[in-house]
């Protein structure tokens, strides 16, 4: 830039700078009254000195330098406060004329004013196209930050209203406040109502699992001061997990640095949660356009994403009850348990609900506590664990929920699972009485109070089934205990009589042979005969009794015939059996109740009620199963029978364990009808229970 006339100028110009700057001053208010009207004099003087000198250093140096400096600087100010290109573009002209006056004031010669008026029209051109492509680029710049920020501010909105899971809500929200800058990872913790705590519940852009695990066991409290948002609050720092505990140092200083910042999310004063957001890329720091971008989106969505978390509460109430309730109906329904023992099963549901790789079950046996069994992977590495030496038993003696973050730094060696990483251990109580250890471990981002609170409720529900299964082996061996006695009786009133009988015929007919009576000893051995056939069939009804081999192969039909075939040929009664409606198989232990109460009755019907006849009538109908006995023996008054008159007792206590209904009719010479009805519910149980 030709600069030979500028720079004398220049010189003259700087000796005498406060009159000229106070001419463009006036200039100034004159022109743009918008922008300096209202302003103090000595303010407008010195903007007008500022502008005088910026313009003298480029005539004398000869470059536009100290200009490129000022939009580095200056511009973006007057572009905030509202300056445009217009404002800019008629500044710069005014100062001109201010240039254009002091030079006519100092060349005195008319050749060395038009160089100079030459060099000053050159010197502008080049000004004004700096300034008009410098402002045009900012403004551009800015016009496609607010396109981003608009966009972004849209997307987040659309995010939040068109996804109606709340977990999917977030996710999308993660993704949304990751891009606005580059390289960008962001995880959304929300507030525990429980607890006070932030956990995490949404994250996007960790690329390694590492990353992910320590994420996931990150947990920020609002009353800490390790860590500091953008608008100065300031949160704790814990994890529940090795991984999470990884993080202590790494994440307060990205914090300091600027390249990851925390910011605060509030609906109506209410906190609601906090968005880490953070960028991989090399030298990165939040700058205010940045900062102010988030905060606009949080700002913009900060209801939905209540919403959003009161929702996911809710979904996680919900799930809890529906697992526990579940839990609970697997657990009591079958005390003997399905598809394997009920310890299996209890290890098996405790793993799945709160999402662990693997599960044990410790039992106090004398003074340790025994590893029953595991489910999912790692298990026990010993069987047993002293309760007064080892890790386990004091956990066990205080009784206490805990959560190990870091099993291999907080269990002894000697007693740590090999590949379990954290781990809950929850005692499982009855009363004041101490059964043993349930534990879970290896969840994913580790366990916190959700999981206690929930594994608590389930080792209760827990306890309570091992007790229904210890009364229901205390029942059956008092069903043992009874049918070894109704055994007894039988063969005391059948078998044993007819043992006795024979010995004393016998007796009979040795001493009739020994006197030479020997027709008197012939009858006597053929009653004997008559008597060990009779003790015979007696036995083979009791071992038929003891378990009917045609009650599996050929159902409740089957088994109830052969009887009724045996009943005869004992009795002598007249049987007759009847079936109505499309025969069907029914769960064997429903079938085995039913006939044992058929054979109940017919034993009261050929002992008690001295019938000749008897009939069983089986109905099959589409609601019920319909069993009945009818005799036309002597019958009883029911109101004058003791409850467990005649095998009674028994009978009801076989039609309760299948929630069968039971009807007994009988007076006294009308004989005896007893009724079972069986709903459908029950015959749809497992057919091999």
């Amino acid at each position: 830039m030709k600069n030979e006339k500028l720079k004398i100028i220049g010189y003259h110009i700087l000796k005498n700078l406060d009159s000229v700057a106070q001419l463009n001053a006036d200039l100034f208010i004159k022109h743009q009254p918008r922008w300096f009207a209202g302003m103090e004099p000595e303010e407008s003087f010195r903007i007008a000195a500022c502008g005088l000198k910026m313009n003298l250093e480029c005539f004398i140096r000869g470059d536009l330098f100290p200009l490129e400096n000022y939009f580095k600087g200056c511009a973006g100010i007057k572009l905030d406060r509202g300056v445009g290109i217009r404002d800019v573009v008629e500044g710069t002209l005014l100062r001109k004329k201010v240039f254009i006056s002091a030079g006519f004031e100092f060349f005195s010669d008319k050749d060395d004013f038009i160089a100079f008026l030459e060099e000053l029209e050159d010197y502008y051109v080049e000004v004004l196209t700096l300034t008009t492509e410098r402002y045009s680029s900012m403004l551009l710049s800015r016009l496609n930050a607010e396109h981003i920020r608009n966009k972004l501010l849209l997307e987040a909105s659309r995010t939040v209203t068109s996804a109606l899971d709340p977990d999917e809500v977030l996710s999308r929200l993660a993704e949304v406040l990751a891009g606005t800058v580059g390289e960008g990872c962001c995880t959304i913790f929300l507030v525990n109502p429980e607890t006070g705590g932030l956990a995490p519940c949404a994250g996007f852009g960790y690329g390694t699992k590492e990353c992910q695990s320590a994420l996931q066991g990150l947990r920020l409290c609002p009353s800490g001061n390790t860590l500091s948002g953008v608008d100065g609050k300031s949160y704790g720092f814990c994890s529940s997990n090795k991984a999470g505990s990884s993080f202590a140092d790494i994440l307060p200083e990205a914090v300091r640095s600027g390249s990851a910042s925390l910011f605060h999310i509030t609906s109506s004063d209410r906190m609601v949660g906090v968005a880490l957001v953070s960028s991989e890329q090399p030298g990165f720091t939040f700058d205010n356009a940045t900062t102010e971008l988030i905060g606009g989106i949080l700002n913009t969505v900060a209801v939905a994403i209540e919403s959003a978390a009161a929702a996911r509460q809710t979904k996680r109430q919900l799930m809890e009850s529906e697992s526990l309730r579940r839990v609970a109906n697997v657990l009591l329904e079958s005390p003997e348990g399905r598809n394997g023992s009920i310890l299996g099963l209890i290890a098996d549901e405790a793993r799945t609900i709160v999402n662990g790789m693997g599960s044990a079950l410790l039992l106090l046996e004398g003074q340790s506590l025994r590893c029953v069994c595991g489910s999912g992977t790692p298990r026990c590495p010993v069987e047993y664990y002293d309760v007064e030496s080892t890790y386990y038993g004091n956990v066990f003696k205080k009784g206490k929920t805990i959560i190990v973050r870091d099993a291999q730094s907080e269990i002894p060696e000697v007693e740590f699972i090999d590949k379990v990483r954290t781990l809950i251990i929850v005692p499982l109580l009855e009363g004041d009485r101490k059964l043993g250890l349930l534990m879970v471990s290896n969840k994913s981002g580790g366990f916190d109070h959700a999981d206690k609170r929930i594994m608590e409720m389930f080792a209760a529900q827990a306890v309570l089934a091992l007790r229904n299964s210890r009364l229901f082996e205390q029942s059956e061996k008092l069903v043992v205990q009874g049918e070894r006695q109704r055994l007894a009786r039988e063969l005391h009133d059948s078998v044993t009589q007819a043992l006795y009988a024979i010995t004393f015929c016998s007796g009979a007919a040795v001493r009739s042979l020994e006197s030479g009576k020997r027709d008197a000893a012939v009858d006597q051995l053929k009653a004997l005969q008559g008597m060990a056939q009779q003790g015979m069939r007696d036995m083979r009804s009791l071992i038929f009794d003891l378990h009917p081999p045609e009650l599996e192969s050929e159902g409740l039909v089957g088994a109830i015939q052969a009887r009724l075939n045996s009943v005869e040929i004992r009795s002598g009664l007249d049987a007759e059996f009847l079936i109505d409606g499309d025969e069907r198989r029914l769960p064997l232990r429903v079938e085995e109740e039913i006939f044992r109460i058929v054979i109940e009755s017919l034993n009261n019907s050929a002992k008690h009620s001295k019938a000749g006849s008897v009939t069983v009538h089986v109905d099959f109908t589409d609601s019920e199963t319909v069993v009945k006995i009818i005799d036309d023996g002597q019958g009883f008054d029911i109101a004058t029978l003791p409850t467990g008159g005649m095998g009674l007792r028994g009978i009801r206590e076989r039609a309760d364990k299948i929630n069968a209904e039971l009807e007994i009719n009988s007076a006294p010479d009308k004989g005896t009808v007893l009724t079972v009805k069986v709903s459908v519910d029950e015959e749809t149980g497992d057919r091999d229970e």
